[in-house]
């Protein structure tokens, strides 16, 4: 089941904290902190009112992981950063962002990151746009093999 995760994630999309949320619900802040550590499990009856609220289907909602998968080059970027023994906020003052929050939230892939941004890394790191966003780099030998 995908309850908790979903709930966390679709109510993260709108913008919504916990209490912001639990307000337009009707419900406490601690219910919504509760499920989305999976301590308590809604009745059926909220659970309906959540997907009706996200305009998700009972199924999707609890069924199926709705965050999609952490893009290739989020990875790759994390490894190449580790490679490079750079911080995040080494990498927010290159893409100048401001405070490691912002580039930690593309390494996540809980925000997508620029083409132009995407450009200067690659660069950067002197790999291609290519190598950056299909190849998995972690998997390649000092030699740039893939192992």
């Amino acid at each position: 089941m995908y309850l908790a995760e979903n709930l966390k994630y679709l109510r993260e999309q709108r913008g919504f904290n916990q209490k912001e949320l639990s307000d337009a619900l009707g419900m406490s802040r601690a219910a919504i902190g509760n499920w989305e550590k999976q301590h308590r499990i809604p009745d059926i009856e909220t659970i309906i009112k959540m997907a009706q609220f996200f305009d998700v289907t009972l199924d999707d909602f609890i069924l199926k992981e709705l965050r999609p998968p952490t893009p290739l080059y989020a990875k790759n970027l994390r490894y190449l950063r580790a490679k490079h023994e750079m911080t995040q906020e080494n990498m927010a003052d290159l893409l100048g962002y401001r405070g490691k929050q912002g580039y930690g939230a593309v390494e996540t892939g809980k925000t997508r990151a620029s083409v132009e941004d995407l450009e200067k890394l690659a660069d950067f790191f002197g790999v291609t746009m290519d190598q950056l966003i299909k190849q998995n780099l972690s998997r390649e030998d000092s030699d740039g093999k893939t192992k």
